[in-house]
């Protein structure tokens, strides 16, 4: 499950955003992989908010050159 939420520091509250499931997708064989899920996920983030300022946050794991294409595509801002 790849999960994800808004904060801001000047805030208390947090807002979940809907969770993306790691599941086969229809017509696969293989089980899907955090990639794509961070891909779908970053699709459909990008759909609802298209002009939301956003800084994502994730750890080591997903320092790789796909991925940080993947999220200078979608014009969002990193810290990994």
């Amino acid at each position: 499950m790849l999960g994800a939420a808004i904060v801001h520091p000047d805030f208390r509250e947090v807002i979940p955003l809907a969770p993306e499931p790691i599941i086969k997708q229809d017509g696969e064989t293989k089980s899907d992989c955090e990639r794509n899920v961070s891909k779908r996920f970053l699709e459909k983030l990008r759909t609802a908010h298209p002009h939301l300022r956003i800084i994502v946050t994730e750890d080591a794991l997903n320092s790789n050159a796909p991925h940080i294409h993947e999220l200078e595509k979608h014009h969002l801002h990193y810290i990994i």
